[in-house]
């Protein structure tokens, strides 16, 4: 019966692995067929860019000075920093003093912030007002991202298409080497998201564009006033123009920050609640964790059943599947990385090649990256507070929201661990 067992299980959980590898080697072929749409200089509508900060970011200074370094006609951009005492404040102002030239940046003290809707939301919200009535479309830039200099063009190109209401890049996280355990299950967690979040047209306000009269026409003003995220309530409000989102080719933009795995556990389970909140497939993450959990412990037990009865048959057919479908798992994420790798190519940056002790983690790490990925599901539902770069929010009244707290950020690590 053991031996049954471990046979049938080995079968599930492999075929359930070979899946997941046939889904990234589709999404890399899709992927392969895409050509940018960079805006041409006759057709570069006055932009404003939006980006709010609080805390400088490892990457802050680089964002915010790619983004005035664009090779575009036409732009603007609007910075909201938490506090003048923020430690942001002063690397914006010199940034501004060395390559603002042409007067584009604009920096906003952020004012008294709304309590039913997140601090980046609000800033959103004021950088808004400062918009002019020459300003067409409409840019979001995240401090972790550094934008190369045909960004914006890449960014807006699509939106010359009437169909099209938003322009989207998405994120891929490529820790440095060495790196620890908490950067890569991240990154292998994310590897697997970014497949659907392209597929199902989910944007990302890292790099994000639309037309201001498509933001407006969605009544997105409103609906960011009482939201904890910017990118979440874009998708519907969007479709609900008869509009499409289109993913940008070239913009899929590398993250190479470290983390510890505490805080890629608590990263994941943000992303998850976030997509609770505002995405009709939440629940097929659910059920996806859930399974490919029970799949693995089966396994497991199984394996450690055969090996205290000494039974060898099942003992090798446990064994062999949780190596081979750990296998086809990191084959996928190789799948994935390599679409990373692509975009990246497209825009002339590089990401190195995957040293083989790299692949050996990332395949030891599968049964926690699954664990975890269970785990922040689990946790995801039932969450109802969250904690973002020092700040409470309840969610216990969603879809509405309330702050519970503000001071000005605190450069010294978070290490608080009473909420996600």
């Amino acid at each position: 019966m053991l031996t049954f067992s471990a046979i049938v299980a080995g079968q599930i959980i492999f075929a359930a692995a070979l899946i997941q590898l046939s889904i990234a080697i589709s999404f890399g072929r899709w992927f392969s067929k895409k050509t940018s749409k960079t805006a041409k200089h006759a057709d570069q509508a006055m932009t404003a860019v939006i980006m709010s900060v609080r805390g400088c970011d490892p990457t802050f200074e680089a964002s915010l000075t790619g983004a005035l370094l664009q090779q575009y006609a036409h732009y603007q951009i609007h910075l909201v920093v938490d506090h003048q005492d923020d430690p942001a404040w002063n690397v914006a102002t010199e940034i501004k003093s060395k390559f603002d030239q042409d007067d584009r940046l604009f920096i906003h003290a952020m004012k008294t912030p709304r309590d039913t809707c997140s601090l980046k939301c609000h800033s959103i919200l004021q950088a808004v007002e400062h918009l002019t009535d020459e300003i067409e479309f409409v840019a979001f830039l995240d401090a972790d991202v550094a934008p190369h200099s045909t960004w914006l063009a890449e960014l807006t190109g699509p939106l010359q298409d009437e169909e099209i209401g938003g322009v989207t890049g998405s994120q891929w996280f490529e820790p440095p080497i060495p790196t620890g355990p908490g950067s890569l299950i991240r990154s292998a967690w994310n590897a697997g998201a970014l497949v659907f979040s392209v597929y199902f047209a989910n944007p990302w306000a890292g790099s994000f564009a639309m037309r201001r009269s498509t933001l407006e026409s969605a009544n997105l003003i409103s609906t960011w006033s009482t939201s904890i995220v910017d990118d979440g309530p874009l998708k519907k409000a969007i479709q609900k123009q008869g509009l499409k989102i289109e993913l940008a080719p070239s913009l899929i933009m590398i993250n190479r920050e470290h983390c510890s795995a505490a805080y890629a556990n608590r990263w994941v389970t943000r992303m998850l609640t976030w997509s609770r909140l505002y995405e009709d497939t939440f629940f097929l993450s659910v059920i996806h964790s859930c399974f490919s959990n029970v799949l693995m412990l089966t396994n497991f037990t199984i394996l450690i059943i055969a090996i205290l009865l000494g039974n060898a048959t099942a003992f090798i057919a446990s064994a062999t599947a949780l190596i081979l479908s750990g296998c086809l798992s990191t084959w996928a994420y190789s799948v994935s990385r390599k679409v990373a790798a692509r975009s990246a190519k497209l825009r002339g940056e590089t990401i190195g090649n995957t040293t083989l002790w790299r692949i050996i983690k990332l395949l030891l790490l599968v049964p926690a990256c699954q664990l975890i990925y269970g785990a922040s599901s689990i946790m995801s539902l039932c969450c109802k507070r969250v904690r973002w770069r020092q700040i409470e929010y309840d969610l216990s009244s969603a879809p509405n929201f309330k702050r519970l707290n503000y001071q000005p950020f605190n450069p010294e690590p978070d290490n608080s661990s009473n909420s996600i």
